[in-house]
C-alpha cells in the first residue's frame, strides 16, 4: 500500500507551531523594549526599530521548513497566540500577522534563489513595514497631508528593521543551525500551483473577512450616546451642537501630528456634567472599554473625538488622552461615572482604592462577571497593596462582597502572579469591582472589601 505524501510533514507543522508560539509570546516583551527606547529617544520611528523581531519567526519558519506557504501559516498561528494571550489589539493583531506572513512568502517569489540572505532581507523588510499600514487603516485620520510623510518615514524604519533582524539575523541563525547539524540542509520545495492557489485564496478570504469584520465593528450608530452622570442622556448631534470642530497638534514619536475633531470636555459641559463625576468611560462597538479621569479631561484640552462617515456608516474615534489605551476607535457610548471607592485594610489602617487613580496601569481582558462575556480593565492587585505603604506581614489576603461571601488568596501567590487583578465593572449604570485573573478566571464579584489579617 502506497503511503500518501503530504506537502507539510508532521515535523513541519510542529516547527511552525513552535515558532508561532515563541513569536507570539516574544512579541509582548519586544513591545516593552520598543516602548523603553521610545521613552528616552522620542523621535519618529523609535518604536519600530524592533519591528523585524516580530517577523523573524515567520522568516525562520520558511527557512527551517524549506517550504513556501510556511510564513503565512505561521503568521496566522502567531496572531492566534497573541490574540488568546490578551493582546490589546484584539482580532486586529491576527490580521497584522496574517499580512506579514503573506508578504514573507510573496516577497521571495521573484527570486530564483529562495534560500539566500537577500531574499530573506526583502521578504523580512516588507513584512515588518506592513504593520504600519495595516494599523493605519484602522487608526484616527490626521488632519494634514504632511503627516503621511511621517508615516512613510516610520514605515521605512520598520523596513530597515526587517532587513536587519528578520533578513540578515534570520539568515545567520539558519546557517548556524545547519552547520551545527541541528537542521538538515535541503533544497527549497516550491508549492504546487493548485496548493499555492488554495493557500493564497484562503488567506485572502480570511484577511478580507477579518478586515470587513473589524471595519464593520468600528462603525458606530448614527449618533454618539452620552449617558451617566449628566443632566440627561443625550445623543451628540454635530449639526445641533454649538461646539465647533477644532484642530489639535499632538506629539507622536517626536513628530507633531494634527487632528481635527470636537472637544470632548466642551461637548460634555454643553450637555451638563455632574460636578462630582470622577471618570469618563469610553465604550467601543467591539466591547473594548477604557477610562479617562476627570482630572485629565479638565486639564488636557487635546482630548477630542473625530466624527467619520455619515448616517449608519458614522463612527467616532477618541484622540489625545495620555494613555494610548484610551485612544478608542469605534466609540458608541460615552458614560460619565461617579465611582465608589473600594475599602482596603492593612495593619488596621484603611486605604480607599479608587479606580480613577489607576487608569494608566490598567489592562483589559475578557471576563464573565454576570453580564455575559465582555472586556474589562484590571489593575494588578500586588501593585495596589504595595501602594498603601503598609507592611504586608500576613500570609494571606481576604476578600468579601456585599452578599457576605468571603474568599482568600495566599500573599505569596499574589506576589508571584500580577495577572491577579482588581477589575472595574460598569454594567447597568453601576460601578462595581471584581477579583479575577487575566486568564479569565473570576474569583469574586461585587467586591467591597480587601483586608490582610
Amino acid at each position: 500500500m502506497k503511503v500518501p505524501k503530504y506537502y507539510y510533514t508532521t515535523r513541519d507543522l510542529l516547527m511552525m507551531a513552535a515558532l508561532a508560539a515563541l513569536g507570539g509570546i516574544a512579541s509582548t516583551y519586544i513591545n516593552f523594549i520598543g516602548d523603553f527606547f521610545q521613552s528616552f529617544l522620542g523621535f519618529a520611528g523609535t518604536t519600530q526599530w524592533a519591528a523585524g523581531l516580530h517577523v523573524l519567526w515567520l522568516v525562520l519558519a520558511v527557512g527551517l521548513t524549506r517550504k513556501q506557504g510556511a510564513g503565512t501559516i505561521t503568521g496566522i498561528l502567531k496572531g492566534a497566540v497573541e490574540l488568546f494571550s490578551g493582546n490589546t489589539h484584539g482580532l486586529l493583531i491576527v490580521l497584522v500577522d496574517l499580512v506579514a506572513g503573506l508578504l514573507v512568502d510573496l516577497g521571495s517569489l521573484p527570486f530564483r534563489k529562495k534560500d539566500h540572505w537577500l531574499t530573506y532581507c526583502v521578504a523580512g523588510g516588507l513584512a515588518a513595514a506592513s504593520n504600519i499600514f495595516v494599523f493605519q487603516v484602522f487608526a484616527a485620520l490626521p488632519a494634514d497631508i504632511l503627516t503621511y510623510g511621517v508615516i512613510g518615514l516610520i514605515a521605512l524604519v520598520a523596513f530597515i528593521s526587517g532587513v536587519i533582524f528578520a533578513g540578515i539575523l534570520g539568515s545567520a541563525l539558519m546557517a548556524a543551525l545547519r552547520r551545527s547539524g541541528v537542521v538538515r540542509g535541503q533544497p527549497v520545495q516550491p508549492m504546487g500551483r493548485v496548493s499555492l492557489s488554495v493557500l493564497l485564496i484562503s488567506s485572502l478570504l480570511l484577511g478580507g473577512g477579518l478586515f470587513g469584520y473589524l471595519k464593520s465593528g468600528g462603525a458606530g450608530a448614527e449618533g454618539l450616546m452620552i449617558s451617566g452622570a449628566v443632566s440627561q442622556p443625550a445623543v451628540f448631534d454635530s449639526d445641533a451642537s454649538s461646539v465647533k470642530k477644532q484642530v489639535v497638534k499632538i506629539d507622536q514619536s517626536g513628530a507633531s501630528v494634527s487632528y481635527r475633531g470636537y472637544s470632548l470636555r466642551s461637548v460634555l459641559q454643553e450637555i451638563g456634567l455632574d460636578p462630582d463625576y470622577d471618570m469618563v468611560l469610553l465604550l467601543a462597538s467591539d466591547g473594548y472599554t477604557f477610562f479617562i479621569s476627570s482630572q485629565e479631561l479638565e486639564n488636557n484640552p487635546q482630548i477630542i473625538f473625530q466624527e467619520l462617515g455619515e448616517r449608519k456608516n458614522r463612527s467616532y474615534n477618541i484622540i489625545g488622552p495620555e494613555s494610548k489605551k484610551a485612544w478608542v476607535n469605534g466609540v458608541v457610548e460615552i458614560r460619565v461615572v461617579k465611582s465608589t471607592p473600594l475599602l482596603i485594610e492593612i495593619s488596621e489602617k484603611q486605604v480607599p482604592f479608587t479606580a480613577v487613580d489607576w487608569v494608566q496601569e490598567m489592562d483589559s481582558t475578557g471576563l464573565d462577571v454576570g453580564f455575559g462575556y465582555k472586556k474589562y480593565q484590571g489593575v494588578p492587585l500586588i501593585l495596589v497593596l504595595e501602594s498603601t505603604d503598609q507592611a504586608l506581614t500576613g500570609s494571606e489576603v481576604m476578600f468579601s462582597n456585599g452578599d457576605g461571601t468571603k474568599f482568600s488568596l495566599a500573599l505569596a501567590q499574589i506576589r508571584d502572579d500580577d495577572a491577579i487583578r482588581i477589575f472595574i465593572v460598569l454594567d447597568g449604570g453601576t460601578l462595581s469591582y471584581a477579583l479575577a485573573n487575566l486568564n479569565g478566571e473570576v474569583y469574586l464579584t461585587w467586591l467591597d472589601r480587601i483586608w490582610v489579617p
